[in-house]
C-alpha cells in the first residue's frame, strides 16, 4: 500500500473516528476527550512511518470503543464527578475565593483576563464566577450590572424562527426548502417577482415561522 493511499485512509478514518467521539469532543474539551485526541493523533499517524497498518486501525477501534464508553459513564452522577469534576466557585458575592483559586490552579491575572474578555473588568460588578467542569469560567453578574433583555424593557418582539437558508452560493438548498414545506417552484416563483435567477443570489434565507424570504444579492 502506497503512502499516499496510507494517508487517505487514515485521514478519511481519523475524521469518522472524531465524529463517533461526538462534538463536545471538539466544542467542550474534556479531561478524557483531549487523552483520546492525543492517543488518536499518535496512533493514527504510527502507520505512516511503519508497517503496521492493520494493527493501528485496531488500536483505533479499541480508543474509540473506550471513549463511547467513558461518554456514556458521564451519564450518570458518580461517572460525571470521577471523569470530570464538579463546578468551583472562584468568585462569590464580588469577592475572590482563594482556597479555590489554589485549589484549581487558576491564577489572579488568568482570572482577572477571562472576566475582561467576557465585559466584566470589575470584580465587583460579578456576582458568581464558576469555573465548570469543561474548563470555562461561567459569570453571574449582579442584579445591577445584568444587561437589559426586551423582558426587562416589557416590549414585545415578533418571533420570526430559525433563519433557514434556501439559497447559499448561487445554489438552491432543497433539503431546507423540504424542512421548510416549501417547494421549489414557490422559490422560483418569489425569485422572479424581484426579477432574480438563483445565480444572482449568494445567500438567501427563509425565516421558519413566518414563511419570508430574505435575499442577498452578489455585488
Amino acid at each position: 500500500m502506497t503512502l499516499v493511499i496510507k494517508i487517505f485512509v487514515i485521514y478519511i478514518i481519523t475524521i469518522a473516528i472524531m465524529r463517533l467521539m461526538g462534538k463536545s469532543t471538539i466544542v467542550q474539551m474534556t479531561p478524557y476527550d483531549l487523552v483520546a485526541i492525543i492517543i488518536v493523533g499518535t496512533v493514527a499517524s504510527e502507520p505512516l512511518i511503519s508497517t503496521e497498518f492493520l494493527r493501528t486501525l485496531g488500536a483505533l477501534s479499541i480508543l474509540v470503543i473506550l471513549h463511547i464508553i467513558f461518554s456514556k459513564l458521564t451519564l450518570w452522577q458518580w461517572g460525571n464527578r470521577f471523569f470530570l469534576g464538579e463546578p468551583t466557585l472562584l468568585v462569590k458575592n464580588g469577592e475572590i475565593i482563594e482556597d479555590n483559586m489554589e485549589k484549581t490552579m487558576v491564577s489572579i491575572a488568568q482570572l482577572l483576563s477571562i472576566l475582561r474578555s467576557k465585559g466584566y473588568p470589575k470584580i465587583s460588578d460579578i456576582d458568581y464566577a464558576i469555573l465548570e467542569p469543561i474548563g470555562e469560567i461561567s459569570i453571574i453578574p449582579k442584579p445591577e450590572n445584568t444587561p437589559v433583555t426586551v423582558q426587562h424593557l416589557e416590549i414585545s418582539i415578533d418571533d420570526e424562527g430559525l433563519p433557514i437558508a434556501v439559497i447559499i452560493d448561487g445554489r438552491v438548498q432543497d433539503k431546507n426548502l423540504k424542512l421548510l414545506g416549501k417547494s421549489k417552484d414557490w422559490l422560483m416563483e418569489k425569485l422572479q417577482t424581484n426579477n432574480l435567477e438563483v445565480k444572482d443570489i449568494i445567500y438567501a434565507y427563509v425565516n421558519e415561522k413566518t414563511k419570508r424570504l430574505q435575499i442577498n444579492k452578489r455585488k
